[in-house]
């Protein structure tokens, strides 16, 4: 992974034109381990923060963001839309992290969270962060 300087107390997340969501996301809060982007299923970004190592190979990765996340995303929406005024997030407990999914734009938004750090806390920061329905 390219090192990316990362401010760790950051006023200021507004994009620039050139910067990518995942750096967008690392400098507003670093306990964000990884962050992937599908869009009209293709993945636009996935990166692993220079502050966290990665627990598994990235293959892995892709295949949860083409194939596992968008199913998860689609039969909890659906659950979700039928009386729940629809759905916000899911949070995902794997053995050695959270993953925050989140319906973004024409796909979604995947953020991995170290099991110290609290992925609602999280979850609510990236959402106002982005404008995101609460």
């Amino acid at each position: 992974m390219e090192g990316t300087f990362i401010p760790v107390n950051p006023t200021n997340i507004a994009q620039g034109s050139e910067e990518k969501l995942s750096e967008r996301l690392f400098r507003l809060e670093p306990r964000i381990r990884y962050v992937a982007l599908n869009q009209k299923g293709q993945i636009k970004e996935m990166r692993q923060s220079p502050l966290h190592p990665s627990h598994n190979p990235p293959e892995s990765d892709r295949m949860e963001e083409l194939i596992v996340n968008p199913i998860v995303l689609e039969i909890t929406t659906r659950r979700g839309n039928l009386d729940m005024d629809g759905i916000r997030h899911v949070i995902i407990r794997y053995g050695t992290q959270y993953q925050l999914l989140l319906p973004y734009r024409d796909g979604h938004l995947s953020v991995g969270v170290n099991l110290e750090d609290d992925p609602v806390e999280i979850a609510q920061k990236v959402v106002a962060a982005l404008d995101l329905r609460a």
